[in-house]
């Protein structure tokens, strides 16, 4: 029996239809006070109206927001007396977004930390030394070359080179307080002791993003929020995160996200050798596989733990691994669009083209001709053919 004739085996009849938990804001009649907030930076945050309660889809009661405060009473702060929403901030100075990022300062640091007025949270930040203000020769290189040679001929300074070179040369030639950018913002940049701190604390931006998230009221199920981890650091020493915050995801999830270590370059730095020695590797582990693949699309379930473990092992490069979650999820029908889009998309990393048109032909039959994201599918689809064909042309 093929691969894709374990597709064939009707296990169950359930659909199961998923929904993202979105917030709705309600119209309180007092909305919270921005009157700290500098005139300079107004124009950075949505109008005060927007920061208000907020409720649940299909629910009624209105949540109120825990503010930043209140987080301090009920949160454990870092070893330097930090904490998680600070911590969070360190995190958006690292990436030279903060202040005054484009396009403002999005609602979570309200909603989700209880910070209404951002900017002066980032003074104290600075005034603590965990940042700095980052020096301008760090925004050359998202200058344009003709704004460089601006710079350089308002200092009397040759323009002839390229880009590196001409940033090399306002580096070494034009002191940093003289250096003229027009509509420069100047930006934050963590110190040696805000590296330290956003390093030994990295469950907080770790947990911002985590693809499993939860609210914290527990109305879906058991929590796992940034909140929850912090209470398992009351001293505030959270140097070992990755173990504690691993060991949990392998008990509720089934894997340990947090100690993997995937390699960034792994997709731009396959050569034609690599990937075809990669391609025979996976058809053999599948090979393997298939056995345990047809139990498992026996046992309960409609396919949505598994497609969900299939996302974490992608997530931390574990191919091989995602792909037995995935097909799994396959041969008990589930209607996700999303499980057949990345399982299609690692046998395309891997030149598995016929592999993946299957794939996408499940795909069109066990979604809902309502789901939207069909289209995408068929997208895919041809992409699909199109490489099946110059393979049988070459």
């Amino acid at each position: 029996m093929g691969l894709f004739d374990l597709f064939k085996i009707k296990v169950s009849d359930g659909m199961m239809t998923s929904q993202k938990t979105g917030i709705v804001r309600n119209s309180p009649d007092s909305f919270v006070d921005s009157g700290s907030i500098s005139q300079d930076e107004k124009k950075y945050y949505k109008p005060d109206n927007y920061y208000t309660y907020y409720s649940y889809p299909g629910t009624n009661m209105a949540v109120k927001v825990i503010t930043f405060d209140e987080r301090k009473r009920l949160s454990y702060p870092s070893a330097r007396g930090l904490y998680v929403a600070e911590i969070m901030l360190l995190e958006y100075c690292n990436q030279g977004k903060y202040p005054k990022p484009e396009g403002g300062y999005p609602g979570f640091w309200w909603f989700k930390y209880g910070i209404r007025d951002v900017g002066h949270a980032l003074e104290s930040l600075k005034d603590r030394g965990f940042v700095q203000w980052a020096p301008k020769v760090g925004s050359l290189s998202g200058l344009k070359v003709e704004e460089l040679k601006q710079i350089l001929t308002k200092a009397g300074l040759s323009t002839t080179g390229k880009k590196a070179e001409l940033i090399d040369r306002i580096q070494k030639e034009i002191p940093d307080e003289r250096i003229i950018i027009p509509e420069y913002i100047p930006k934050y940049e963590l110190t040696d002791l805000g590296k330290v701190e956003l390093y030994e604390n990295g469950y907080v931006p770790y947990m911002h993003k985590h693809s499993h998230l939860t609210t914290e009221d527990g109305r879906f199920g058991q929590t796992f929020t940034v909140w929850d981890i912090n209470k398992l650091f009351p001293n505030g020493d959270a140097k070992n995160w990755r173990k504690v915050v691993g060991e949990i995801e392998k008990t509720r999830f089934g894997v340990d996200m947090a100690n993997a270590v995937q390699d960034s370059k792994t997709k731009s730095t396959h050569n034609k050798t690599d990937v075809l020695q990669q391609r025979d590797e996976i058809k053999k582990y599948i090979e393997l596989k298939k056995d345990e693949i047809a139990r498992s699309i026996k046992l309960p379930g409609n396919g949505f733990d598994e497609e969900s473990q299939g996302m974490d092992l992608k997530a931390i490069g574990k191919d091989k691994e995602a792909l037995v979650k995935f097909y799994v999820a396959i041969g008990k029908k589930f209607d996700a669009p999303a499980l057949y889009r990345e399982t299609a998309i690692l046998l395309h990393k891997y030149g598995l083209y016929e592999e993946e048109l299957s794939v996408i032909n499940l795909g069109l039959v066990n979604v809902p001709q309502s789901n939207r994201h069909r289209e995408e599918l068929f997208e895919r689809k041809k992409k699909a053919q199109e490489q099946i064909k110059k393979k049988t042309d070459t």
